[in-house]
């Protein structure tokens, strides 16, 4: 359909948008050390996967018009797998076997959930969704997560998030599964627009507006945070960049099934969906983990050993 071509092809800019905007950071920083100055602003390069990036996340947005929203987002992991590939040829970051392996999993898992998607009850004005989004159960689950990801935000993350990304992650999932889900039901009614029924007199698209920049917004900048606490080690930067994909896509799949009240799908299909979600999860797993050093791995085993000895050495006596 146009909704999986439009997610494919939105992969395929954002992996490549990737590439470019690297090969354009590491010629501006030749001479001087890496993460000084601002002088990619003026590479070409570097604005021509900007511009890619963009066309991308276009393309990812006007895909929620046309499939739904549990659809779209695992495709996402064809940017990571082709990000990886164009890295192979072109910045010479050479793939292990264990990373082609992972990349073709990956496409794979990518393959069966477009092949085997469950179809959501549609809606295609802002009067539908609003229908949806005003239900006493999609409420009270909206008003639920909220309350969770202010608790995680206010208390959790002021207290533990030094020690553990777990209350970043919690806070960009529930809060990212509310935005995608709403994503969708702007893009239909954008498109809706487009074919000229206008959506925009009704006030409640521009509620939706605020409310999908509010949510994006919030999720960019925990995402950003918790990168900024632990991007010192690579090994839990990677299970970050994994959990997070993994947990925004469970959070949306939960938050589109009370949205859209159910799945229009058979058990064998809805299987099939979770079982092709898990072949994505463990690709980008295993190919993000192949480009740890396993001396790296052991090192941190050494450590965390050392750790558990000393924190065990008050009870010997």
């Amino acid at each position: 359909s146009v909704g999986v071509c439009l997610a494919i092809g939105s992969g395929i800019l954002i992996g490549s948008s990737f590439v470019f905007k690297k090969k354009g950071l590491l010629r501006s920083q030749s001479g001087q050390a890496a993460g000084e100055g601002v002088a990619y602003l003026k590479s070409p390069i570097w604005w021509t996967g900007m511009i890619i990036m963009i066309l991308g996340e276009l393309c990812n947005f006007a895909a929620y018009a046309f499939v739904e929203a549990i659809i779209v987002t695992p495709m996402g992991a064809l940017s990571v797998v082709i990000s990886s590939l164009l890295s192979h040829f072109i910045l010479k970051e050479k793939l292990s076997l264990f990373g082609w392996i992972s990349c073709v999993q990956c496409l794979l898992g990518s393959s069966i959930l477009a092949l085997n998607g469950p179809e959501e009850q549609s809606v295609t004005t802002i009067i539908e969704f609003r229908h949806l989004f005003v239900t006493p159960w999609f409420l009270a689950y909206g008003g639920c997560v909220i309350a969770i990801a202010a608790f995680l935000a206010i208390w959790v993350a002021p207290r533990y998030g030094q020690k553990s990304m777990l209350p970043y992650i919690g806070i960009c999932s529930l809060i990212g599964g509310l935005s995608v889900s709403c994503t969708q039901g702007l893009g239909a009614c954008i498109l809706t627009t487009i074919r000229g029924e206008n959506q925009f007199k009704n006030w409640f698209t521009y509620f939706l507006i605020v409310f999908v920049a509010i949510t994006l917004l919030t999720e960019i900048y925990y995402l950003n945070v918790a990168l900024a606490l632990f991007n010192t080690v690579h090994i839990v930067t990677v299970v970050l960049i994994c959990i997070d994909s993994v947990s925004v896509t469970f959070c949306t799949l939960v938050t589109s099934v009370i949205l859209y009240k159910g799945l229009k799908a058979s058990g064998s299909q809805i299987m099939t969906v979770v079982l092709a979600f898990f072949v994505i999860c463990t690709g980008i797993f295993i190919l993000q983990m192949s480009k740890v050093d396993p001396r790296r791995l052991t090192q941190v085993s050494r450590l965390r050993r050392t750790r558990n000895t000393l924190l065990d050495l008050p009870h010997l006596g």
